[in-house]
């Protein structure tokens, strides 16, 4: 407790008392009051009993109301919250715009009054955005079907604790019988959760363009099925996406992987069901590798001295560090692998290099961190990188507008040499496509196409050799096209 003495008081300009002054952004987070001031609606910068002040632009003038005093008011949401009159005090530049100082004179701001105020409007807006019924706005067969999902994993759950509390801690064999046992399970549901993926998809389509059932539908599917998956690291990390952007290199990792990942036998049972329905992503590698293979030996054969590969979106390049394992190579190959992600480019470098090292001078691998912007604009980083033999991307073009698509195919079209490849991978459209799970569970939207929209890419390349190529799972196919020598 301090003594008499040792109160101070002020010093400077600080011996006049100024009411304590609170940051509006700061004091009400949810919602910020909104100053209504000569026939305009401004900001408010920060307050305190006696003022505020607000924010304007720059080319505002207030030389016409200095020393007036003129009424204000203040509205939360769409409630009035004080009436009152103010003086422009004073006005300074704040970045590009201008902060204007007011002092009231003609009623006082109750600060207390006011966070009780905001803290009451900032409650009934949460209680109206997340408790809102929204289910009329489900379809039913939805519902229905959501339903039997969640019963179909909760029975799994059921069946698994069951096992591992059965199977003795001491049991030799447990790990193995707990193993069989998800697999077993995963098994059998597997055919029963491909239904729901045309069950699915069947729904949203019928929804597309009535963006309230959307909204609700996608709301009530992270509501109730989500939770049921969330232990699971392959769906936690692909709803999360706790790199910023969804499809990390370590959710591919997952699919290439094929560990079973969690605490729990229900959790692994979870994350192989993702694993299952992620099949695609191991099977396009493979088709990759193959294409890489394929064309290396072409180019032998067509005596050229190398073979230069570029990779756009690398993520960690498991086909690379795949065909590298090769004992020897038909010629000289040169990678360059492209991503946004400088983990996922060391995750690729660190898989391929033991392999180039291994090789003696038939590989070499170079890794380039670029932005997904520098991706779209790929004339212009080609023109840093030479031309190619093959260039390709596979989990790019899946965020790309047709026009935008084609216009990238162009581009990579025009840095191949001739008698170069380029293979774009993309989503495939159809009726058991990855569509709901992905965008409805995950919230990972993606551009699903046709064979003729695949084709609609390479439009603008009239002499190239065309061809689309779905894989086995079909959900997913590549463009191929082939410039001519």
């Amino acid at each position: 407790m301090k003594h008499y003495e040792e109160l101070t008081g002020g010093e400077g300009k600080r011996v006049f008392y100024r009411a304590e002054r609170f940051k509006a952004s700061v004091l009400m987070a949810d919602s910020t009051p909104q100053l209504n001031f000569r026939d305009g609606s401004f900001e408010i910068f920060d307050m305190s009993m006696s003022g505020l002040s607000f924010v304007s632009s720059s080319k505002t003038t207030w030389d016409d109301t200095l020393e007036q005093d003129l009424p204000i008011s203040l509205n939360l949401g769409t409630d009035e919250i004080f009436q009152g009159k103010a003086r422009i005090r004073r006005v300074e530049p704040l970045n590009n715009r201008q902060k204007v100082a007011l002092e009231l004179t003609e009623g006082f701001l109750d600060i207390s009054e006011l966070l009780e105020k905001h803290d009451e409007i900032s409650l009934k807006k949460t209680l109206n955005s997340e408790m809102a019924d929204i289910s009329s706005l489900v379809p039913s067969e939805y519902k229905e079907m959501i339903a039997d999902a969640v019963f179909l994993l909760k029975s799994a759950r059921s069946a698994l604790e069951k096992i591992e509390l059965e199977i003795p801690v001491d049991f030799p064999r447990r790990n193995d019988r707990i193993r069989e046992s998800i697999l077993a399970a995963e098994h059998m549901a597997f055919d029963r959760w491909q239904e729901f993926y045309k069950i699915g998809n069947q729904v949203i389509k019928n929804l597309r363009g009535d963006q309230a059932a959307i909204s609700a539908t996608k709301r009530y599917t992270e509501s109730t099925l989500l939770p049921e998956l969330m232990s699971a690291p392959n769906w936690n990390r692909s709803y999360s996406k706790p790199l910023g952007y969804p499809g990390d290199f370590q959710i591919m990792n997952f699919f290439y992987n094929l560990a079973l990942s969690g605490d729990t036998a229900y959790d692994k049972f979870c994350h192989q069901l993702g694993n299952s329905t992620g099949q695609f992503i191991s099977v396009r590698m493979d088709m990759v590798k193959q294409a890489i293979a394929r064309l290396a030996v072409d180019a032998a054969e067509r005596g050229k001295n190398s073979f230069d590969v570029a990779n756009l979106g690398c993520g960690p390049a498991q086909e690379v560090s795949n065909y590298l394992k090769a004992v020897k190579l038909p010629l000289p190959v040169n990678f360059t692998l492209i991503d946004q992600d400088h983990d996922a480019l060391s995750c690729a470098y660190e898989n391929s290099f033991p392999e180039v090292s291994r090789l003696k001078g038939q590989a070499s691998v170079s890794c380039l961190n670029a932005s997904f912007m520098e991706f779209l604009s790929a004339g212009k980083l080609f023109s840093k990188l030479g031309k190619k033999d093959m260039i390709y991307t596979v989990g790019l073009v899946d965020y790309l507008s047709p026009h935008r698509a084609k216009r990238f195919m162009t581009d990579l079209y025009a840095n191949l040499n001739p008698g170069g490849t380029a293979i774009i991978g993309n989503m495939r459209e159809c009726e058991d496509s990855l569509e709901w799970a992905l965008d409805y569970i995950t919230d990972w939207k993606l551009e699903y196409r046709t064979e003729a929209e695949m084709l609609a890419m390479a439009d603008n390349i009239p002499d190239a050799k065309k061809e689309v190529l779905a894989d086995s799972t079909g959900h997913c196919h590549l463009l191929i096209v082939t410039k001519p020598e």
